[in-house]
């Protein structure tokens, strides 16, 4: 692309820059926008012998997304693993068959493995139990995990090569379901119970890593998706297997996106050390613009769904509070050490309990060691009152919310009742104190198709098409401006991304028709019919 000159004309060109909101023609050179306005102003300064055209035809073109949350080696994995997902099974029944097909072609021990159940969307309501997967496995060792990502679910065989029995110990910040006799069901709540499981699983190779990342930001290109995040980068000891797949990804030339990783707090500022890694330690490999270090991740509270987020009131019907991972002193601690050293910290927090400890710890790094503009970020950030939110907008953190109520909806309501669930997500509170929040998909916990996230903030609408809290119900454009302008500020890349102006990356999605006052319907029916990554077409329908 070095040196190219391309001009993009004849377009209905939605900048999101407040000083040239409206354009026709785009041109760029080397990869940047160099000039942005009417075509027939743009076209005579455009490319001249060595440049080339691209015709919009009145298509309308956004900045490219930025999905500033997600989890993009896990989603690519998962596209080859078996899909468990409320579009594919409503029972538990429908389950065990999956398993059995699958364990038809599959070698005497090979693990089976899943993805994307939901125990609020099956039948039976409750989450799959080893019996029932050692019925379809034939011995095999079979591990399903739930769409939140906090709960996952074992067959027998799974859990004896894990060393799980019922004297098995529950670590810390987690849950071990058991039976009326103190055996393991086969169901593990948060990650120090499911890294007993995580531990004895065959890891990718990094070849294979380097294929699923790929897989992963193809599917996204064809989604309008020029950004994304991985918002928990590494597992098990070590970080530098997973960094090498992302690596090659990058250097391979088919890359079709731009990767922003967050390692996880534990190897950046471990709880029992004083040590802190810098950004500049972990090695992001030789291509910036395509690979790049952002934030640190923490994971501070569980999900909604599965009632292990840190709630204030008990979940309905139950005295349970859901679970801190850590103690308020160690989580504190992290945070401190990660702030000083100049990290830009995400931390998981849905629940209200939650949500306030991990406030209290930025309030406590900060007035130790003041930073401007840290934008240190809440991730979920979803059972938020105006005491809460009023703290996030003094302390300068940003929300970094899912809208995910049209696959979710219904589990928050029957895990907090229909007024609390009402509250989720709280947009309208958000708007009205005039705090900045950034749109993103958690993907693969959700659908991670970015206008299918735009059409649930505009509807709010239960799979079972109950709407929650109307009022916090939004438009099409301020959904765009969240998945786009705030995606850039949330990963500090606002004078790269996020609109379409000069000096900026040529990073846009184009879409059959505008979204400007669109319906709910307009929305639905929307398809992104050309993504462009520095000024090249990486995907074209």
């Amino acid at each position: 692309m070095d040196g190219e000159h391309i001009l993009f004309i004849n377009g209905n060109i939605l900048t999101m820059d407040p000083d040239n909101p409206r354009a026709e023609a785009v041109a760029v050179i080397d990869g940047r926008i160099h000039l942005v306005g009417p075509t027939n102003v743009i076209r005579p300064r455009g490319p001249h012998r060595d440049g080339r055209y691209v015709d919009l035809g009145g298509k309308t073109v956004i900045p490219g997304f930025n999905d500033s949350h997600c989890h993009i080696l896990s989603f690519g994995l998962d596209l080859g693993r078996m899909d468990v997902s409320a579009d594919r099974v409503k029972s538990i029944a429908d389950i065990e068959r999956l398993i059995a097909e699958r364990a038809e072609k599959a070698a005497p021990h090979e693990w089976l493995l899943g993805r994307g159940y939901d125990q609020n969307q099956l039948q039976e309501g409750r989450h799959p139990t080893a019996e029932e997967l050692d019925r379809a496995s034939g011995g095999r060792p079979v591990v399903l995990w739930h769409t939140s990502g906090h709960v996952l679910t074992a067959s027998t065989r799974a859990l004896q090569l894990a060393g799980i029995t019922a004297n098995t110990t529950t670590p810390p910040g987690s849950a071990i379901e058991r039976d009326e006799h103190g055996r393991p069901t086969g169901v593990l709540k948060e990650s120090p119970a499911m890294d007993l499981i995580a531990r004895v699983l065959p890891a990718p190779s990094v070849e294979e890593g380097s294929e699923a990342i790929l897989r992963a930001m193809e599917v996204m290109a064809r989604q309008g998706i020029t950004s994304a995040s991985d918002a928990a980068t590494g597992r098990g000891d070590d970080i530098e297997p997973e960094l090498e797949m992302y690596r090659r990804a990058a250097s391979s030339g088919r890359m079709r996106g731009r990767i922003t990783l967050m390692p996880q707090i534990t190897y950046v500022a471990p709880p029992d050390s004083d040590d802190v890694r810098l950004p500049e330690d972990f090695d992001a490999g030789t291509e910036p613009d395509r690979l790049r270090i952002g934030s640190t991740k923490i994971f501070s509270d569980g999900a909604l769904s599965t009632r292990t987020a840190a709630v204030r009131q008990p979940y309905a019907g139950t005295d349970d509070l859901g679970i801190l991972l850590w103690e308020p002193e160690v989580l504190a601690g992290m945070i401190r050490h990660a702030h000083e050293t100049g990290w830009h910290i995400a931390t998981h927090a849905l629940g209200d309990r939650a949500i306030e400890t991990v406030l209290d710890c930025y309030q406590a790094a900060l007035e130790a060691a003041p930073r401007p503009d840290h934008r240190h970020r809440i991730e979920h950030c979803m059972i938020t009152d105006e005491g809460l939110a009023r703290r996030i907008k003094t302390l300068g953190v940003l929300p970094s919310l899912q809208p995910d109520i049209f696959r979710l909806g219904d589990g928050y309501i029957t895990a907090l009742g229909p007024e609390r669930a009402s509250e989720v997500i709280p947009m309208a509170l958000f708007d009205r104190l005039g705090v900045q929040v950034a749109f993103n998909s958690d993907r693969p916990v959700i659908p991670g198709d970015p206008l299918q996230c735009i059409l649930d903030a505009m509807e709010r609408r239960t799979p079972k098409g109950v709407v929650l809290g109307p009022e916090h119900r939004i438009g099409a454009m301020e959904g765009i401006r969240n998945y786009t302008v705030g995606g850039a500020r949330a990963t500090h890349q606002e004078r790269d991304k996020g609109r379409i102006r000069p000096g900026l990356l040529a990073d846009f999605a184009v879409l059959d028709r505008d979204p400007t006052n669109a319906s709910a319907g307009d929305i639905r029916a929307t398809e992104v019919v050309m993504t462009v990554l520095g000024g090249e077409i990486v995907f074209e329908r």
